[in-house]
């Protein structure tokens, strides 16, 4: 029974890992340029904020889940952890902290941008730059997971 409670949270874990991840490459890269195009702000803000939504429970549930997968290490450890481990999980934190921290500056800026009255089009490279800033601290947070399951 252990076993199968263990798998469950990893599995629920590496879930909202991929839709978190997913869904800010998807917001990123696809829904927002295309809507870009052909809606007016109020409706990207409204598709935003949707969006942002559901980001924000994936955060939540990852760290929920990270948490009791870093206690699962630690019970089949007894509560002994390597120093290569730790300094991996650390880091990995950190480097999440940075990822949410720059999706949550890109989603604010860009909700700023689609409030403003006179909006142009485009939003400035600095909102590009902070959804471009959490992919890379994404893509970062995945290696070291790779680093620690390996």
């Amino acid at each position: 029974m252990r076993t199968i409670v263990e798998l469950c949270i990893r599995c629920i874990h590496l879930i909202a890992a991929i839709v978190w991840f997913g869904g800010v490459v998807f917001t990123t890269f696809i829904a927002m340029p295309m809507v870009r195009r052909y809606l007016p702000n109020n409706a990207q803000l409204e598709i935003h904020n949707r969006l942002r939504r559901w980001m924000r429970l994936m955060i939540h549930i990852l760290l929920t889940t990270g948490a009791m997968v870093f206690f699962i290490v630690a019970w089949n450890n007894d509560m002994e952890f390597k120093v290569d481990y730790m300094l991996n999980f650390v880091v990995k934190l950190a480097a999440f902290g940075c990822m949410a921290l720059f999706w949550g500056l890109h989603s604010s800026l860009y909700r700023r941008h689609l409030e403003e009255e006179n909006a142009q089009r485009e939003p400035s490279l600095i909102v590009n730059l902070f959804g471009v800033l959490t992919l890379a601290a994404g893509l970062v947070v995945f290696g070291i997971a790779l680093r620690l399951k390996g």
